[in-house]
């Protein structure tokens, strides 16, 4: 009995000593240094799935919204995209482009640079970034904008017409040529090209290429300021063809000073010197004609016997230049010797003046 009591005692001390140890582990609390944060909650492929679908509906949508300028319907949009994913290449890029579209321009550049920095190769975002300078007049930070977009999307006419521009704004005429030589071949119709190809041309004198240009467009029955106006001046220039001019200057009733200068230029070479008098009369105060333009004056006034008014332009002529006194009176008698040739040519048959 005795030995039996001993054995239960020094059974049972192991069992005991275990039981204290258990609650010894379970009761002191664990260190919180070097604890690992609790996983994230998973996502099942389907639901990623499901998300990414959602927002490249969204972001489709969108685009289709800012193009018509659904400001409203836009922004919500924006925020769906946000809400699923805020840290994703579609919210940053459509919500640069929608801060675009309301001119808060420089909220819209810091959204744009977050968008290339999640995907360097975003061609959009690098187009906007350069609108963003085009709007503010600083086309050449737009140029290495509208460069990377074209790098990456060669295929683009729109992104080459825009860079095309820039160069033509920069006054880097070779390269906008190109670029427009470029868009064109892209798309063959693209009219806007041409014409930056056209202003390219006749910048860098290269007068054949444009003047062929201008008779395709004429073709095409298309019309513009800047077109007619460098038509008209390549038509006097390489085809001596003033009427031509003067037709395509009429179209225009408020020209710039420079173009009313052609016209009384054209006015001047086909004959009709009361119009040339009138539109050189018109522009005088400016005081910025040439000297060829102020003898066209001369003699169109004199010519027509308007003496009145050469009387007037003569001495005010004299009272600017003095040093070309001597010159001015040997114009005014050139213009005397000329007129008086008209009476004494031949005629085999009558005609009458077309003016």
């Amino acid at each position: 009995m005795l030995v039996l009591s001993l054995c239960l005692i020094l059974g049972a001390v192991p069992l005991l000593s275990e039981t204290n140890s258990e609650e010894t582990q379970t009761s002191v609390p664990a260190s919180p240094e070097g604890e690992l944060p609790p996983p994230p909650p998973r996502t099942d492929k389907s639901e990623l799935s499901r998300r990414k679908y959602q927002i490249l509906a969204l972001n489709t949508e969108t685009i289709n919204l800012l193009r018509v300028n659904n400001l409203v319907r836009s922004l919500a949009n924006i925020e769906k995209i946000k809400k699923l994913d805020p840290d994703c290449l579609e919210y940053h890029y459509l919500n640069g482009a929608y801060l675009y579209a309301i001119g808060r321009y420089p909220q819209s550049k810091k959204s744009l640079l977050k968008a290339i920095e999640i995907h360097p190769g975003h061609d959009p975002s690098y187009y906007l970034l350069g609108m963003i300078f085009v709007r503010r007049s600083k086309w050449e930070s737009s140029v290495p904008y509208f460069q990377k977009a074209v790098e990456l999307a060669t295929y683009n006419p729109f992104y080459r017409l825009n860079l095309a521009l820039a160069y033509f704004e920069t006054g880097q005429y070779l390269r906008a040529k190109a670029e427009a030589e470029k868009a064109v071949e892209l798309k063959p119709n693209f009219r806007n090209a041409k014409l930056v190809l056209l202003k390219s041309d006749f910048a860098l004198g290269n007068k054949a290429n444009a003047l062929s240009l201008c008779k395709e467009f004429a073709k095409e029955g298309f019309l513009s300021k800047e077109f007619a106006y460098i038509y008209a001046r390549l038509a006097m220039d390489i085809d001596k063809n003033f009427r031509k001019a003067i037709k395509l200057y009429n179209q225009f009733p408020d020209l710039p000073f420079n173009e009313r200068r052609f016209l009384g230029h054209a006015y001047f070479h086909t004959g009709n010197f009361r119009a040339a008098a009138n539109v050189y009369s018109g522009i005088l105060g400016a005081k910025i004609l040439s000297e060829e333009d102020k003898i066209n004056y001369l003699r169109s006034l004199v010519f027509t016997k308007d003496y009145r008014r050469l009387e007037t332009f003569v001495a005010g002529w004299i009272l600017e230049e003095p040093d070309k006194k001597v010159k001015i009176q040997e114009a005014l008698d050139i213009a005397e010797l000329l007129k008086d040739n008209d009476p004494k040519v031949y005629h085999m048959l009558p005609s009458r003046s077309p003016y």
